[in-house]
């Protein structure tokens, strides 16, 4: 009787001969077993001989676990491969800084980027899976504000690939500018989602916002603006600059900024090393335009650096201040001369004596003062009236600046009584030749207006330092020889003497 396999085992076990099977069985059993190998050694020769090829043996199987071990032992290399791609897809998505959200066919969330939760302020992982327009809401000042941006209907019909713009809410009601696109994904030619890319604006819509303003107010300042490199070369220029210069950006672009800002200056060389140097400045100057007229600037310039202290940029601010300056000067021309000629006034008149006096003492030089009194002034005033005493007063002071050297100064101190200052004056002949012309200028008729008028004058002599040591003083001296002139029966000139002091009493005059 046959033995039984052994359980689990695959070895077959050898059957025992029959009983009076004798020798003759086991020489058949030997001649099967022989058999199979004649006959494989048959097909290894060929079957040349006609011989017919013995059947294969059948494979014995294997079981289905052990199979499919074999298979996933196969294909972890792969497995493996693709885990990483992924994890460096993830990563690389995270890392990018525009929001990205991939949408499934049904129009809900299957993958948010670490941007797109920090534009919404939400927690990615709790997006997936939810209708993508929840996170897409109209911000405060939309008319539709709370509701959802209407994606489905751009997700089915497109357009793709193109940015919009959308004012949008956080999750905590903050608004935001945002743009964003659409695009579908594909396997083959099936769409099987979207992908959403958006990105948060408002930073850059209040950086245009900026520019645009700063651009109006450069355009329309009513101060002239100008840019320059830093190398200083002029970039460009506004329309005010333009109109109080004259010139065209043909003129200015290109051109060193210091040459520009020097164009028709009377006094900008100073500041120039200062503009030069990269340090802010500022100054006045009269300045002329390219068509010639004069007109006073306020300039300013100031270095534009970044975080590293390096000048980017210069800008310059033209101010046209002509007004201004010339109502200054008006006040000061009110303060220091005379209304009716022009003459430096008794303010004017004492500051230069006193400043002439220092000189002189500093230097040890002299100095002359002439006082000068019309003799029959009045008796015109009264005749023929006070416009013609007005225009006498006026000739008497040209004719007065005609007869006194360059470097001398003619003052009126009032009425009818004017001085002349005499720097380095070597002497009283030097000074007595200045005295006879002016009499001899004064004596010749006046054309008041068609009438004729007449007058002389008496002159009043007195030098520094050999008569006087102050200004005051030599005021003093010289209204006292006046007097005595006039006592010498005028149109003549006295130098002063102390003795005169006794004879005629002189009101001191206020400095």
């Amino acid at each position: 009787m046959a033995r039984k396999r052994k359980a689990g085992g695959g070895r077959r076990v050898k059957a025992p001969a029959p009983k009076g099977a004798g020798k003759g069985a086991t020489s058949t059993v030997k001649a099967r077993k022989a058999a199979p190998k004649a006959a494989k050694r048959v097909s290894m020769r060929g079957g040349a001989h006609g011989a017919a090829k013995p059947k294969a043996r059948p494979a014995v199987p294997i079981p289905r676990k052990q199979a499919a071990r074999s298979e996933i032992a196969a294909a972890e290399p792969a497995l493996g491969d693709l885990a990483r791609i992924g994890s460096m897809t993830t990563q690389v998505l995270d890392a990018a800084s525009n929001g990205i959200i991939a949408v499934d066919a049904n129009g809900k969330v299957a993958f948010a980027n670490a941007a797109a939760g920090e534009i919404l302020n939400r927690e990615t992982v709790a997006m997936v899976g939810v209708n993508v327009e929840r996170f897409f809401v109209l911000g405060a000042g939309h008319a539709d504000a709370g509701q959802p941006l209407p994606l489905a209907a751009q997700i089915r019909s497109g357009p793709y690939y193109l940015d919009r713009e959308a004012h949008l809410s956080r999750s905590d009601g903050e608004s935001f500018e945002a743009v964003y696109a659409v695009a579908p994904f594909r396997t083959g030619r099936e769409v099987v989602g979207w992908v959403i890319t958006f990105r948060d604006v408002t930073k850059q819509r209040r950086a245009d916002a900026e520019v645009r303003v700063a651009a109006a107010v450069f355009e329309h300042s009513p101060e002239g603006l100008i840019v320059a490199d830093a190398k200083g070369r002029v970039t460009k220029c506004n329309p005010s600059y333009r109109r109080v210069t004259a010139l065209d950006d043909a003129d200015v672009i290109g051109q060193p900024l210091t040459a520009i800002l020097n164009y028709g200056a009377q006094s900008a060389d100073g500041m120039l090393p200062i503009v030069e140097s990269g340090e802010d400045a500022q100054w006045e100057q009269w300045c002329k335009s390219k068509t010639g007229r004069r007109y006073a600037a306020r300039i300013s310039v100031s270095a534009i650096r970044d975080s590293r202290g390096v000048v980017q940029q210069y800008i310059a601010i033209v101010s046209d201040i002509t007004q201004r300056k010339l109502d200054e000067e008006k006040i000061i021309y009110q303060a220091n001369y005379d209304q009716l000629t022009g003459l430096p006034n008794r303010t004017l008149f004492m500051d230069r004596l006193t400043r002439r006096v220092l000189e002189g003492k500093r230097a040890k030089t002299s100095v002359g003062l002439m006082f000068i009194d019309l003799d029959g002034f009045k008796a015109i005033n009264d005749t023929l009236g006070h416009d013609a005493g007005d225009l006498l007063l006026k000739s008497t002071a040209r004719r007065l600046e005609k007869s006194v050297r360059e470097a001398d100064t003619v003052a009126r101190l009032g009425g009818d009584e004017f001085t002349v200052i005499m720097p380095l004056i070597d002497n009283f002949e030097a000074a007595a030749i200045v005295a006879a012309r002016i009499i001899k200028s004064l004596t010749e008729p006046f054309d008041l207006g068609g009438r004729e008028g007449r007058v002389s004058a008496s002159i009043g002599i007195s030098l520094l330092p050999s008569q006087a040591s102050s200004a005051s003083q030599l005021l003093h001296n010289a209204d006292v020889a006046m007097y005595y002139a006039k006592r010498q029966g005028k149109a003549n000139y006295q130098l002063y003497q102390p003795e005169l002091e006794e004879s005629i009493q002189v009101q001191e005059r206020v400095i």
